[in-house]
């Protein structure tokens, strides 16, 4: 967990993080959630309804780690 990753914003719902990786920002009953998703081939998300994109990359750290 030590290393320092750094997560590019792309636009208001989307970061790009470590090659395969990525963070969305979506709108759940009106307020906002985050996911976590692997890219690569199948993609798929590794979490969902995460309350900040704090939270997102802390979950990444702990994923991939």
């Amino acid at each position: 967990m030590g290393k320092d990753v750094e997560w590019r914003k792309m636009d208001e719902y989307y970061w790009i993080g470590p090659p395969g990786w990525t963070i969305c920002r979506v709108i759940v009953g009106g307020k906002d959630a985050f996911e976590l998703w692997q890219t690569t081939e199948p993609a798929k998300m590794v979490a969902g309804g995460l309350p900040s994109l704090k939270a997102a990359q802390k979950c990444y750290a702990e994923v991939a780690g």
